[in-house]
């Protein structure tokens, strides 16, 4: 590996002091819908039946349906809502939409934050100053909600609030929403806050701030996704399990895909020949087959 000795130190003695979460979600690998809540929300998805995918049908019962209703009815209208075969939506159901989340300010947190999720689904900016409002709840779901949202809305003017809060924010979890938030809108104003990122105490903020550059063409963290190709950079971090370090191994391949540097093309000719996982073999291959030309000429 040709990482550069003295950005390697760095980066060691910064994951020595690291609390290592699981990336909430990546931009290439995971659907948003697991991104907001950590396990025990998710786990009473899977027990939840509906009979309709009609979103005004579903509107109307987290409006005056029962308390478990209409957290149910949200999830599955923001479900419903990410499909990209959907019929399109009216103004009025738009209207409708913003004007119940706006009412849930005191409601209950699930509905709040899946009316966020499915306001972010329809990747539609009409929504972006009722999501900025989000910012200011006082529940943290709901507010890593509409940071995401914002991201996945892709609104620009929600930069500096979302740059705001990766600085002023106590929890991880958010910060780390806000980071990857940063890099879905991929506005070229992020661009400072995200290279300051480059050197957060955190891991995974720093890895999600190379990988939002990235997305953007800008190569300033190239040397920790470089890091992120190595499977032996990764081992340093034990609380990764096996399933994650995989996760993190294909993100940085996708990210090399899409942003060149040569400083990449070891890492991956090594995942290609070597690696023990063969999707990840794989992955490699393609990686140096659509961006390496001299890659795939040692292979």
């Amino acid at each position: 590996m040709a990482m550069q000795e003295d950005i390697k130190t760095d980066e060691q003695k910064k994951s020595e002091n690291s609390r290592i979460y699981v990336l909430f979600y990546s931009f290439f690998l995971i659907p948003f819908m697991i991104a907001v809540f950590g396990a025990v929300f998710f786990l009473l998805f899977k027990f939840v039946t509906y009979e309709t995918n009609d979103v005004e049908e579903l509107l109307n019962q987290v409006k005056i349906g029962s308390a478990s209703k209409r957290w149910q009815s949200a999830f599955e209208l923001a479900k419903v809502l990410n499909n990209p075969d959907r019929d399109p939506l009216s103004d009025s159901f738009k209207d409708q939409l913003s004007s119940a989340y706006e009412r849930s300010f005191h409601d209950d947190a699930l509905v709040r934050s899946y009316l966020a999720m499915a306001m972010g689904a329809t990747q539609d900016t009409i929504f972006g100053d009722a999501l900025l409002d989000g910012l200011k709840d006082e529940s943290i779901e709901t507010r890593i909600a509409a940071i995401q949202a914002l991201g996945m809305i892709q609104y620009k003017p929600a930069v500096n609030s979302i740059n705001t809060l990766i600085k002023t924010a106590d929890s991880e979890s958010e910060r780390l929403s806000a980071t990857i938030s940063l890099g879905m809108i991929g506005d070229i104003s992020a661009v400072p806050f995200l290279i300051q990122l480059l050197e957060d105490e955190q891991a995974n903020i720093r890895w999600d701030a190379a990988i939002a550059l990235a997305k953007m063409g800008n190569s300033e963290g190239a040397y920790i996704i470089e890091g992120l190709l190595d499977r032996e950079y990764l081992n340093k971090f034990s609380e990764i399990d096996p399933v994650e370090q995989k996760r993190v191994l294909m993100i940085a391949i996708k990210t090399a895909s899409i942003l060149f540097d040569k400083r990449f093309e070891d890492n991956l000719i090594s995942l290609s020949k070597n690696d023990k996982d063969l999707s990840i073999r794989d992955a490699a291959i393609k990686a140096l087959e659509k961006k390496y030309s001299n890659g795939t000429n040692k292979l």
